[in-house]
């Protein structure tokens, strides 16, 4: 049976090198690329489904993430690698963490953007969460 590996993807280049990491460790894996919706970053959380300007902006936010899941579709595609895609919406680190305890996954690979010092304590580290509380295993890619 095949590894089911979680490939969190933001589009930067800590993630890309995470995903053709995973590709290599894992040859014979299952992977689903999930990009989250960082809510924490987002102006606003539209609650009125009749606000036209709101929609518009959601549906921009949406669509920065379909394509930004272009990437690793692209990259399984020229490997012959099985890829899913999943968008969730919230706190990065927790959508993270709570994927991988609801769906069926085996390993976590994820790119880290290398923050040390006061930036690494005013913005945390999205790794440094998973891997501290993910149920299944991390590699952390730098």
């Amino acid at each position: 049976m095949s590894s089911r590996i979680l490939i969190p993807f933001d589009d930067s280049e800590p993630a890309r090198d995470a995903l053709k990491y995973a590709f290599e460790l894992f040859p014979d894996g299952e992977f689903v690329a999930l990009a989250v919706v960082d809510t924490t970053t987002l102006p606003f959380i539209p609650n009125a489904a009749t606000d036209d300007e709101a929609h518009e902006q959601l549906e921009e936010v949406f669509g920065s993430v379909d394509d930004r899941l272009t990437v690793p579709e692209t990259l399984a595609a020229e490997r012959g690698v099985p890829l899913e895609t999943r968008t969730r919406i919230g706190s990065p680190a927790q959508e993270i963490i709570d994927f991988a305890e609801t769906a069926p996954i085996d390993h976590v690979v994820m790119g880290s953007r290398g923050r040390s010092g006061v930036r690494r304590i005013l913005l945390g580290s999205v790794a440094e969460v998973v891997v501290r509380h993910s149920p299944v295993p991390v590699t952390v890619v730098r």
